[in-house]
């Protein structure tokens, strides 16, 4: 009796310490991580934000609370997590909550009471999503180098002639597109073609091979017709949602072959992107002889 005793002490005492070690292993466990998926951005003042991550609570997760600015956000999430220890959080942040640089930070509290927090950093632009501007003029490059402004800023909207870029770094740092072979049109047998001035990245014969040392590359792309159905209704374009989406993955440094309403996306150096509209022109291939486009472009770069 006295053994049965003895090995019945043994066994409890053996699973009160077995338990006592698990408890210590929860207790012991680090507090909970957040992993953002898409980190600090900057973002256009009353545009969306997504926010999104992963979580993860060795001591399993109990309670998630987000704020915005040290205020709370939204009901604290108790429940519907992924598995115990881990889940993904997406949160979507309302233009209109959108106005000004602010903290975004999530709190995870486990099941011992161990909080763990993480943040971002939205930083808030102000200003308008675009940019529009009608009729930008750019004049055939095919001919001779004195002509009249066949280089072009998207952005600030000027041309200039090689003659006026070619001793300016000031210059040459905002043109963004180039303009040769005058007739604006394919539908009159035409070949008009729109180059990026930087052309370490392209073949031009025109201006006897002349180059603008250091200037910038512009991605082009002639959209198909379904594509350019998005921008049909061009002045009531005033965000940059439909823009930011359009892929330039294909795009080149070299397009042609487009008429007098197509639409051409572009993709800047600095990483902005816009389209632009064939308008008008004169068909020929004298120096005197243009293209003119209408212009939208974004307000600013988005984050990569």
């Amino acid at each position: 009796m006295k053994k049965i005793n003895v090995l019945i002490i043994a066994v409890l005492a053996f699973a009160a310490a077995f338990m006592t070690s698990c408890k210590n292993d929860n207790l012991d466990a680090a507090a909970p991580t957040i992993t953002f998926e898409n980190g600090d951005q900057t973002v256009m003042a009353n545009s969306d934000v997504a926010i999104s991550g992963d979580i993860y609570a060795a001591g399993e997760i109990k309670q998630i609370v987000f704020f915005k600015d040290n205020a709370s956000f939204g009901d604290p999430i108790t429940k519907g997590f992924d598995t115990d220890t881990t889940t993904h959080f997406s949160m979507n942040i309302p233009g209109d909550q959108v106005t000004e640089t602010f903290t975004f930070e999530i709190q995870v509290t486990d099941k011992n009471d161990k909080i763990g927090k993480g943040s971002v950093t939205i930083t808030v632009q102000q200003g308008d999503p675009v940019v529009k501007f009608s009729g930008l003029k750019m004049y055939c490059a095919s001919a001779d180098e004195t002509g009249d402004g066949d280089y072009a800023s998207l952005t600030i909207f000027h041309t200039w002639n090689h003659y006026q870029a070619k001793n300016y770094p000031d210059t040459i740092a905002v043109i963004d597109v180039w303009y040769y072979n005058g007739n604006y049109t394919k539908d009159l047998g035409g070949t008009p073609h729109l180059v990026s001035p930087d052309t370490k990245t392209t073949t031009i014969i025109t201006h006897n091979g002349l180059i603008l040392p250091n200037a910038k590359a512009t991605k082009l792309r002639v959209l198909t017709s379904s594509e350019a159905a998005d921008f049909s209704d061009w002045t009531n374009i005033n965000d940059d949602y439909l823009i930011n989406n359009i892929d330039m993955s294909n795009g080149t440094y070299n397009v042609g072959g487009f008429a007098q309403g197509d639409i051409i996306a572009f993709e800047l150096q600095d990483g902005k992107k816009g389209v632009m509209k064939a308008v008008g022109g004169t068909a020929g291939s004298n120096p005197s002889d243009y293209i003119i486009v209408d212009v939208i472009v974004q307000e600013q770069a988005p984050v990569k």
